[in-house]
């Protein structure tokens, strides 16, 4: 009797795997949405800044002065792994037109009598020009030009400390009185790759999550009940996901310092938080065209507020009130704060409680779409 009861319980189980299977397949939208997309755009961001660092940036060349010292200049610019010269020009004005269609990201002048003013240390002066609308790119620009022009300067200082006191060691300390150790934290290497993919890939999961939830409610729930299972099912598919998605992060070899069962909570948290706030938009608007829109508006600033690409301290009011309301917001500090920092407990369920908040939105949608049905 046991067998036959255990039997039915698996068939049943087996009916409804097949029904839900069926109804993803006509649905092509949410087939996307839960077994592609997450795929597709994961691998695509990953594709984007997989060499973690920008290498061999095209930039020009103007050589006015066509001289040793300018060959060296050349040397040491090509011999850095961010940038190479790719185009030598005649003329500022002839790389005009390559500079700001992004031929080139920069420019590099050396002006005439350049070996001259070296020799004389009267104040030799290399132009650097560079496209600044490319953050990134620019200030990778930016400080391999400051180490090849510091290089340059030390090299000059020593030859001439080299004539006067004959010891390298004399020669180098006069040259560099002052040595900087500067080390980076928690990111050592200065991974691009580490810093966007750590946020671009949770904001995925949230815009995702939210849009297949507006799918689900594309029909209004007949029940408290059914609305309950499209919430949690959708939560938990993106949950599937969003552990994928720390596993991957890990396997990259991306710091977790702190607990991985906190992060987990929290990305629970962060699903079913956004997908109540969507139950609630959906459940006043009723019209899945305006509840996109809404839905769009709202998690649109995902990137600039969640506080990794611009710090939460330096916003304005309104800009830090709209990142408090964005559950990625909390979850990008509860990130940092366990994986990177690995931070206490008392720090990061304070985070939690801050997510939490969220779920207050499907309870009040639950409320709204009771109502409506009673009318």
């Amino acid at each position: 009797m046991h067998q036959i009861l255990e039997n039915l319980k698996n068939s049943k189980n087996l009916t409804k795997l097949s029904q839900l299977w069926r109804f993803l397949s006509r649905r092509k939208i949410l087939f996307l949405l839960y077994f592609m997309l997450p795929l597709l755009i994961a691998w695509f961001i990953y594709a984007v800044f997989v060499n973690s660092l920008p290498r061999n940036l095209p930039i020009g060349l103007v050589d006015l002065d066509k001289s040793v010292m300018s060959a060296e200049v050349v040397f040491k610019t090509n011999a850095t792994p961010v940038m190479k010269i790719t185009k030598e020009y005649d003329s500022i004005a002839a790389a005009k037109e390559d500079l700001a269609s992004a031929k080139i990201y920069a420019l590099l002048v050396i002006p005439h009598n350049f070996e001259r003013d070296v020799n004389l240390g009267s104040g030799a002066k290399l132009a650097f020009y560079y496209n600044a609308q490319f953050v990134l790119i620019g200030k990778s620009l930016n400080a391999a030009f400051a180490q090849v022009s510091g290089t340059l300067n030390a090299t000059q200082w020593v030859a001439k400390n080299l004539i006067s006191d004959q010891d390298m060691k004399l020669a180098l300390s006069k040259a560099m009185p002052i040595f900087s150790q500067i080390i980076p934290l928690y990111n050592a290497n200065n991974n691009y790759a580490q810093f966007l993919l750590t946020l671009l890939l949770p904001c995925m999961l949230q815009i995702l999550s939210a849009l297949g939830m507006i799918g689900l409610l594309r029909n209004p729930p007949s029940s408290s009940k059914s609305l309950c299972i499209r919430y949690c099912f959708n939560s938990l598919v993106f949950l599937f996901w969003g552990l994928c998605m720390l596993i991957f992060l890990k396997n990259l070899g991306y710091e977790q310092r702190g607990s991985l069962g906190i992060l987990i909570f929290g990305l629970a948290l962060l699903l079913f938080g956004v997908n109540g706030v969507v139950v609630f938009i959906q459940s006043i608007l009723l019209d899945v065209r305006k509840s996109i829109g809404v839905i769009a508006v709202y998690t649109a600033p995902s990137l600039a507020f969640a506080g990794i690409t611009y710090p939460q301290n330096s916003m304005n009011l309104p800009a830090l009130l709209w990142s408090k309301f964005l559950p990625i917001s909390s979850f990008m500090e509860l990130f940092v704060q366990q994986a990177n920092y690995g931070g206490s407990l008392e720090g990061a369920f304070k985070i939690l409680g801050e997510l939490m908040v969220f779920l207050l939105f499907f309870a009040l949608g639950v409320g709204i779409y009771a109502l409506r049905r009673k009318k």
